[in-house]
């Protein structure tokens, strides 16, 4: 089994955990008609998934076969942020047109279109979504700056989270307090009480922006990488500093960070086109390369990631127009 030279990825540190490197699959060429910049997987079934294009489009997708099933239509400009419910057949899509708009999957393919409700509120694109746990309440961040926290049922806002001073890219939340944590492009990172509506803490030692945070979803940690290419590792519900990870030569953007909890690994993606694996409890690099770059594209940036439920696969979006599968 041959690989072509860009598409190889440089194994760096043998341990027992990780016998296996990533290897590129399959790549979806022209997956959409712009770059891809948004992908969850179906967690209860872990059957499709779900991405979201700078072309306004939605798509489903068959995660075993690749093949699309759906394309949903209504922004009016890129998706940015998808979320899929655990409870309801719902998917919710926030995009650059403002607007955070809920779809009921059951109808994907109904000639009227499946949207059943939207979410009027930001005075900017919309960059980060988030499902709570418990409440049926979804969180909605971006260009703006502030969290909106809106009634699922009611379709209205409840309240607001500000205090970020500039755009909001990540918004994880929990069960037990913290309830929320975001990150933002001003460098830092809030962990807020819903009660109060207030910044329990503002942890500032990311001196460069952040574009990605992802928790882990079995353990109170979390961690957030900066466009210097630093990825800190933080335990909850204090914020401490848990780990700096090992930096490989690059300073380069982080755009895409994902957590494989079976095998406890770190995916980061770059705006150069540039992958990298990491063993999450040690925070050693593994293993790193390049997400190949599709002739004639006008560029490879990695926007978004996502590892399956299995822990078996890892999606990759990209600015080639491309969805690419890793096992």
């Amino acid at each position: 089994m041959s690989h072509e030279p860009s598409t190889a990825l440089t194994r760096i540190q043998p341990s027992d955990q990780h016998t296996h490197s990533w290897k590129l699959l399959r790549t979806l060429a022209g997956a959409h008609q712009g770059w891809v910049r948004a992908v969850t997987v179906d967690q209860v079934t872990n059957d499709w998934f779900v991405t979201g294009s700078s072309d306004s489009t939605i798509k489903i997708w068959d995660l075993a076969s690749s093949e699309l099933k759906s394309t949903i239509t209504g922004h009016i400009m890129g998706v940015r942020a998808l979320v899929v419910s655990k409870k309801f057949p719902y998917l919710f899509s926030g995009s650059e047109d403002k607007t955070l708009r809920c779809w009921d999957l059951e109808k994907s393919n109904a000639v009227e279109g499946c949207q059943i409700k939207n979410f009027h509120g930001h005075v900017g694109g919309i960059y980060a979504l988030s499902l709570h746990p418990q409440l049926d309440v979804v969180l909605s961040g971006g260009r703006d700056a502030v969290v909106r926290i809106w009634d699922i049922r009611a379709t209205k806002e409840i309240t607001l989270l500000s205090g970020h001073k500039s755009d909001i890219t990540s918004i994880e939340s929990f069960d037990n307090d913290p309830q929320v944590v975001t990150s933002s492009m001003d460098g830092t990172i809030r962990l807020w009480d819903l009660r109060k509506q207030s910044t329990e803490l503002c942890i500032t030692q990311h001196s460069k922006s952040i574009r990605s945070m992802v928790a882990h979803p079995l353990e109170t940690t979390f961690t957030s990488g900066d466009s210097n290419g630093n990825i800190k590792q933080w335990l909850l519900p204090k914020g401490e500093l848990l780990n700096n990870f090992e930096k490989s030569d690059r300073e380069g953007i982080i755009n895409t960070l994902s957590i494989n909890p079976i095998t406890n690994t770190l995916f980061s993606g770059y705006d150069d086109g540039s992958i990298e694996f990491y063993d999450y409890i040690s925070g050693k690099l593994l293993q790193s390369g390049q997400a190949p770059a599709l002739p004639g594209a006008d560029g490879a940036a990695v926007y978004a990631s996502t590892f399956d439920m299995s822990g078996l696969r890892l999606i990759t979006c990209a600015g080639d127009k491309s969805i690419k599968i890793w096992g």
